[in-house]
């Protein structure tokens, strides 16, 4: 989920994917390079032929949310086999609920809606940087660029087109109650970690990553919910998000590939996703 003020301006970034007119076909829609997306590196499938680990949490009605910006999801049964002869279930959830995929439309009109990101950009190296013990000590900790120089001093260059993921020890809060979201009653803020903003910049402009995650509830940390600046940094820049990973604790640093099973509904902002890490 992103932060709990999710605000309309968009501050513009750099390189903006631009979101395509609606008319075109669909063999129009991919952008050209340069167009908001880095140059790939190699995808080294033939080496790759090992384990799958599913980095997606089970949504479910319990799923902790801002209640001041977007209710739980919810399920209702439509069917049963008795008397019907058939089970179905109704949902109702907001797009950044759950493990979700934000889109760059997500803060900018005109970026990438999720229907429309390459699928080409859904798969990628996989680079997690681990700043659990940190986050520990300080819920509020942010992801730096020297957090970055250290991992590329012991796995070499982030490559273009990679995916990074900050793996922080936050997923096993979802099963404790109020954990999750660490709503500060006395201060009046959320403490759970997040990316710099200077981190953002230097992951787009220096290493040209193709996305960003996160095994907490936001980008951003819990103590910028009106000011999501990380966010304003990646998605107009022509990348995406994903908020609330699980698993990342048994990924390698480097060597895997992250697959993103993005949901196609039209337009939309982001959305519930089915993400992988191929080992």
């Amino acid at each position: 989920m992103c932060s709990p003020h999710t605000v309309s301006g968009i501050t513009p970034g750099t390189d903006p994917a631009r979101q395509p007119d609606l008319a075109e076909s669909p063999e129009q829609t991919t952008p050209a390079a340069g167009a908001g997306h880095p140059p790939r590196a190699a995808l080294p499938l033939a080496e790759l032929r090992g384990q799958v680990i599913d980095l997606t949490h089970v949504l479910g009605p319990d799923w902790p949310v801002f209640t001041m910006y977007v209710d739980p999801p919810e399920v209702r049964r439509l069917a049963s086999l008795e008397p019907d002869e058939y089970n179905a279930f109704e949902l109702r959830v907001n797009e950044h609920v759950g493990t979700h995929i934000d889109a760059p439309r997500h803060f900018d009109d005109e970026g990438l809606s999720v229907d429309r990101i390459p699928a080409q950009d859904l798969i990628a190296p996989l680079c997690v940087v681990r700043i659990g013990e940190r986050a520990q000590r300080d819920n509020i900790t942010e992801l730096g660029v020297d957090d970055l120089l250290g991992w590329e001093r012991a796995h070499g260059r982030i490559p273009a087109g990679a995916f990074v993921a900050m793996e922080t020890g936050w997923a096993p809060r979802l099963h404790q109650p109020g954990a999750f979201l660490n709503f500060d009653e006395a201060e009046g803020i959320f403490r759970f970690p997040g990316i710099a903003p200077e981190t953002a910049a230097f992951l787009v402009e220096d290493r040209a990553v193709i996305g960003v995650g996160t095994d907490t509830t936001s980008l951003d940390t819990g103590t910028r919910p009106a000011t999501p600046e990380t966010h304003r940094v990646l998605l107009p820049a022509g990348r995406y998000g994903i908020e609330c990973l699980a698993g990342l604790d048994q990924v390698p640093d480097s060597g895997s590939l992250i697959i993103v099973g993005a949901p196609r509904h039209r337009d939309g902002t982001g959305g519930q996703a089915r993400v992988f890490a191929l080992v």
